[in-house]
């Protein structure tokens, strides 16, 4: 069987070994302590917070089928919290989903971590390096351990990580130039006073603050009351190389006076940095394999910064991938 690498394990790296490990030797390298990448949940006990991606919808038949048999499980559940329309000087507005919304249950990791069970997985190893001796790759990680030899590698990455591990001669290097991605920033919050507003989850515009939702009202969650707090994209992207304390404390003032309560004396309070949260310009492919070198890529942000994104542009690599190796 040929030997395969694929660097990242989130939904489209592991999309990808599902749909090869029945015809190649898959091995996945992941820098983080789990697979998930955005569908991450943080824990900080007796809390946890879906701080990467909120929620996902279907649109396409093929990720539709996919996720029929965990829907049957109980692993997804639609959630369907009210939802408003908040703006600083201006009456909330009531709005309604034109679609159905799902989230893995009991925290947004579930699902990737059901898709990784027979999955070879090698946890918080980061790559750093990727070299080819005799027709074979080799990689070579951050604590400079070396694994191989590959056949192939897929790099699953965010296109700035991509493109700074895959060679010069990589015949997709036009992708990484077009694709612009954009940071995120998530304030998470435990909260001990009862929540009496009228919504569960909010769209916010005209302010640093794009999303917050009660984390704790999505199903198969506890009873603790946790809120989550995005910021806008391009607001995100302005200040992201910003010392994080000085970002919670902006988000933190601009919540305050959104919602006219002090949050300050929350029980929990941190923010997390995503540098790589969603796609401003996306490419004109869904993928990308160099067929010579034996390199492919793939991920969300060749298509836009969706979950189903990163599957479909992961299902469409693999089945490339399967028509070569046949």
């Amino acid at each position: 069987m040929k030997r395969i690498a694929i660097i990242g394990a989130g939904m489209s790296g592991l999309t990808v070994a599902n749909q090869l490990k029945e015809i190649a030797s898959v091995q996945m390298f992941e820098k983080s302590r789990g697979v998930s990448g955005r569908m991450s949940t943080r824990y900080a006990d007796p809390y946890q917070f879906d701080h990467g991606a909120q929620d996902f919808t279907v649109r396409d038949e093929a990720f539709r089928s996919f996720l029929a048999p965990y829907i049957k499980a109980g692993i997804l559940q639609e959630w369907k919290p009210k939802l408003m329309l908040l703006e600083k000087g201006q009456i909330a507005k009531a709005r309604v989903w034109s679609e159905l919304h799902y989230v893995p249950v009991p925290k947004m990791n579930e699902l990737c971590i059901a898709m990784a069970k027979e999955i070879d997985v090698n946890l918080n190893t980061e790559i750093t390096e990727i070299e080819k001796r005799h027709q074979h790759w080799f990689l070579k990680s951050k604590d400079d351990q070396t694994f191989g030899p590959y056949e192939w590698i897929i790099n699953t990455t965010p296109a700035p990580q991509a493109e700074k591990l895959l060679p010069a001669s990589f015949s997709g290097y036009r992708h990484f130039k077009k694709c612009k991605m954009l940071g995120c920033y998530t304030l998470m919050l435990a909260i001990s006073k009862p929540l009496l507003w009228e919504w569960q989850a909010a769209i916010v515009k005209n302010s640093l603050i794009s999303w917050m939702a009660l984390n704790s009202n999505k199903p198969g969650r506890d009873d603790k009351q946790t809120l989550i707090v995005q910021t806008d994209n391009q607001w995100s992207e302005d200040h992201i190389d910003e010392a994080i304390l000085d970002i919670q404390h902006l988000i933190l003032d601009e919540l305050n006076s959104l919602l006219a309560y002090d949050f300050s004396s929350s029980e929990y309070m941190t923010t997390h940095r995503w540098r790589y949260a969603d796609t401003n310009q996306a490419t004109a492919v869904d993928y990308h394999i160099d067929d010579e070198l034996k390199l492919g890529v793939c991920g969300d942000w060749f298509i836009k910064g969706r979950i189903e994104a990163a599957y479909l542009s992961g299902y469409k690599l693999a089945n490339s991938i399967k028509q070569l190796l046949s």
